[in-house]
């Protein structure tokens, strides 16, 4: 009796070969071999690519951060970039990457858009989902939103994807190396990423600052690429809990630089008005 086995995708971290899945791990050509965790997603980070025994963010900043966005105060923000990757969506088999993907809520969110909210899109056409962070806690509370997504722990600077095989890349405030997001791309794929925009988070820093600055407003340019379409997206969202105002901050890069003084007045701040601004930009490989 044979075994069963699936072609894929996903690149073996060690050799580089093409992974192929069976029913408990993949294993490549020279039997390098990934055990599917039971939680369901599959390891890939190799020892010599970590710089702490468990780096990215911890099970803890991934509660806050699903606890913070399951309250639904990036939901606009989620939809409109729902619709700016619906938009761009090309071919039949369509395989989307979420480079850096957290605990899997935007990743998440556009599957069901594409499946419950645009059902002509699907018509005649498949759909594969990959979502990859070198958090091993993100990556396990992502499965638990979506088992049927390809959640995968890796790293942003050695994705574990064989070339030429990613029709849209999301690269959503993540980390990463321009050349491994060109190398995974199609030919005419699309690279769409997330930055701040200029107002985003200023009433946080108000409070967290002294002198609080606005983010500068920079021109991002990746060689190999040329920019096709540019969104912004603006709205105000008041925080009525403490807990919630916590779980903000720890999203954010000011939790990795905070002083005593600033850690003082996180711990006193229990409501927040503030702009959420940011800028969604659409590039294509040339």
């Amino acid at each position: 009796m044979s075994i069963k086995k699936m072609e894929s995708i996903l690149k073996c971290p060690v050799c580089n070969l093409c992974l192929e899945k069976y029913e408990k791990q993949y294993v490549c050509l020279n039997n390098h071999s990934y055990d599917i965790a039971s939680k369901g997603y599959i390891n890939l980070l190799l020892a010599n690519q970590k710089k702490t025994k468990d780096p990215g963010d911890s099970k803890e900043m991934m509660e806050g951060r699903r606890d913070f966005l399951n309250k639904g105060y990036y939901q606009k923000f989620s939809e409109t970039l729902n619709e700016v990757i619906i938009s761009n969506l090309n071919g039949n088999n369509v395989n989307i990457l979420d480079a850096g993907c957290g605990e899997g809520y935007f990743l998440c969110e556009l599957k069901e858009a594409i499946y419950e909210e645009e059902p002509k899109i699907i018509e005649n056409r498949k759909f594969d989902f990959f979502g990859v962070d070198i958090s091993k806690s993100a990556v396990t509370y992502a499965v638990k939103r979506d088992k049927e997504i390809n959640f995968i722990v890796g790293s942003n600077f050695n994705i574990p994807i064989m070339p030429s095989s990613i029709d849209i890349i999301i690269r959503n405030f993540a980390p990463s190396d321009e050349s491994e997001l060109k190398r995974v791309l199609k030919d005419n794929g699309k690279l769409i990423v997330v930055t701040p925009g200029i107002q985003h988070l200023y009433g946080l820093k108000e409070i967290l600052y002294i002198n609080p600055r606005k983010h500068e407003e920079k021109e991002i340019t990746f060689e190999g690429f040329k920019l096709i379409d540019n969104i912004e997206v603006k709205y105000n969202i008041n925080v009525e809990d403490g807990a919630h105002v916590k779980n903000l901050i720890a999203m954010t890069p000011y939790y990795w630089t905070f002083d005593n003084c600033m850690r003082e007045k996180a711990s006193e701040t229990y409501k927040l008005s503030t702009e959420i601004d940011f800028n969604i930009s659409v590039y294509e490989k040339g």
